[in-house]
């Protein structure tokens, strides 16, 4: 079974790529070469748009409290409007971008170890939840999810009409 690696593992390894120089690529297979390749140099929005790289994995922290399930992730430089979130009652998938501000013509680059592009995280959820009073918020870049599991001792009484 094939595990993917997080976000946090994927943007440490593109800091150790930053500066080295591969002369050995050319003898690495090419799927061997896409799965190493993390390194994005964004210039402006329109070399964005053309981005068809790897898609970047959200860490996500998930607990359950009394009655919810609450998932919690670092979403810091996401505008809300390029976050869907899509739940079925046994699933939650998780899915945005982040875009890079625009600083003008880039002359030289120091430092590029923050991850930007598109992101996701699918995950299969523990318990059933109940789909219709999940909530979301986000304060200071990070995105809280609850989620209300489904009360299986709920009963109800039902009338013949």
């Amino acid at each position: 079974m094939t595990k993917k690696k997080n976000f946090f593992k994927k943007l440490a390894e593109s800091v150790q790529q930053i500066g080295k120089e591969n002369h050995d690529d050319e003898y690495r297979d090419e799927e061997e070469m896409n799965q190493d390749q993390v390194h994005i140099n964004i210039q402006s929005n329109e070399d964005y748009e053309e981005y068809t790289e790897e898609v970047g994995e959200l860490a996500i922290d998930m607990y359950r409290i009394e009655n919810a399930l609450v998932l919690r992730t670092m979403i810091a430089g996401v505008q809300k409007s390029d976050i869907d979130i899509n739940l079925t009652r046994d699933s939650i998938t998780i899915e945005g971008v982040r875009r890079p501000d625009e600083f003008g013509e880039i002359y030289e680059t120091y430092f590029e170890e923050l991850y930007w592009g598109a992101f996701e995280r699918s995950i299969a959820l523990p318990e059933e939840i109940d789909i219709e009073q999940a909530e979301a918020h986000e304060h200071h870049g990070l995105l809280t999810i609850v989620l209300p599991l489904v009360d299986k001792h709920k009963r109800t009484h039902l009338k013949i009409k």
